[in-house]
């Protein structure tokens, strides 16, 4: 009987967790804007997860663009996006869109990232019928006041404006894995004999 004869199948992927950080930061941004219950968890997982994105993106797309990419890497996401920008002859207008953007979710990341405690008091002067209608929730931080839902989608716009702006920047051949996740597979037959 006839032993069957093996294939060899090979996979390759280009991963970069930008893409997976963007997704996420996607459905999160899908449940904030439903404004139910949670929705101010949803809106900080879209930002926070832009907020890697961007750094994620910085750095897949430096391996490919950039020499010594290493040297670049304790560098700021902004400083390593204006860098790339420059390298792909993008410009950078640090009051435009989406770099405004960008810059405002670099600042953010910084302070959820190394959050420091804030005694946070508000005090109002309210009518009888304020005081016996309204419903008292405690005042917000200076860090929870960015935590919007419009915010978030400033956030996720920001970084797929500038994924695919830079991205389209490079070469056709290194941009797999860039602007999408993907993969590849082929499979031969392999001779034993």
């Amino acid at each position: 009987m006839d032993t069957p004869k093996p294939y060899v199948r090979t996979q390759e992927r280009h991963f970069s967790a930008h893409n997976m950080f963007l997704h996420a930061a996607d459905l999160a941004l899908e449940e904030a804007q439903k404004l139910e219950p949670g929705w101010f968890n949803q809106a900080l997982v879209a930002i926070t997860f832009s907020a890697f994105a961007m750094e994620a993106f910085a750095n897949a797309l430096g391996e490919r663009v950039a020499t010594d990419w290493k040297d670049f890497e304790s560098a700021s996401p902004i400083a390593k996006l204006r860098l790339l920008a420059d390298q792909l002859s993008v410009p950078y207008a640090k009051d435009l869109q989406p770099w405004q953007t960008l810059r405002w979710l670099a600042r953010l990341r910084n302070s959820l990232a190394h959050a420091k405690p804030q005694l946070v008091v508000h005090t109002a002067e309210i009518t009888e019928e304020e005081r016996a209608d309204r419903p008292f929730d405690g005042p917000d931080s200076d860090l929870e006041k960015q935590i919007t839902v419009e915010n978030a989608r400033r956030a996720v716009n920001a970084m797929r404006e500038i994924k695919l702006l830079l991205s389209m920047k490079v070469d056709a051949e290194q941009r797999f894995g860039l602007y999408s996740d993907g993969w590849s597979s082929s499979t031969e037959l392999r001779d034993v004999t």
